[in-house]
């Protein structure tokens, strides 16, 4: 079987291990490709819609994998137990969901050796609550699909040698540090909406218009910051 790019980049990140929840497990995909490849001996597919459980089970009937997945109608991780999964994946929603869903299953984040997290949004939030919850983040990695990017990440259990700034909270700081080219064009595309914004609004004489330039131009400032780690070494 075929994953997409974007479910692909989650799966490849993965650790092998005994069992592994995935967390909005959608047409169960993934779940059914971590343990076809040995990933995982057991895998928990979840998810808060009966439309796509049921198209994951299908899915798991027709791989023949019914003996190692099983599928939980869940609002997050509230149907999980601690202990039940030493993995943890989250992909395919924004991250202020992610987030909320991480404090909920506070108990079973804390007793899992990885998680494996894609947020399409509000990055910075999810980089900030896995901080909260005692996890370091040990790998980054982006992709680009259907005219979207995608940055996925790894975290484990364990304190960042150094503090992250707000920058790096937004953008990440493994994939600058690896001179990604993938991330590099996003950045670059980012730095590009950010330089339009700044234009237009210099240009503006609403009274809303002043407080605005300063929020675009502390954005600007942050994308530059983690491109700059590009040109470092060069």
């Amino acid at each position: 079987m075929r994953l997409s790019k974007r479910l692909r980049v989650v799966a490849d990140m993965v650790k092998p291990g005994n069992a592994v929840a995935d967390i909005g497990c959608d047409h169960g995909y993934l779940s059914v490709w971590l343990v076809r490849e040995h990933k995982a001996a057991h895998a928990i597919a979840m998810d808060l819609r009966e439309g796509p459980l049921s198209s994951a089970k299908e899915n798991i009937r027709f791989f023949h994998q019914g003996q190692k997945i099983e599928t939980r109608l869940s609002d997050g991780m509230d149907e999980l137990k601690p202990k039940e999964a030493d993995r943890i994946v989250i992909a395919g929603m924004g991250g202020i969901l992610m987030r909320d869903i991480l404090e909920r299953g506070r108990e079973c984040v804390l007793n899992c050796g990885q998680m494996v997290l894609q947020p399409q949004s509000d990055p910075d939030l999810v980089r900030k609550k896995v901080h909260e919850l005692g996890f370091r983040i040990t790998d980054e990695r982006s992709c680009f699909e259907d005219g979207k990017y995608y940055v996925a990440f790894s975290c484990e259990p364990g304190t960042e040698e150094q503090p992250y700034n707000e920058a790096e909270y937004l953008y990440g700081r493994i994939l600058p540090a690896k001179k990604d080219p993938v991330y590099r064009k996003f950045l670059k595309t980012e730095e590009q909406k950010r330089a339009k914004l700044i234009e237009t609004l210099t240009k503006s004489d609403k009274p809303s218009a002043k407080e605005r330039l300063e929020g675009a131009e502390e954005e600007m400032n942050r994308i530059l910051f983690c491109l700059g780690k590009y040109k470092e070494e060069e």
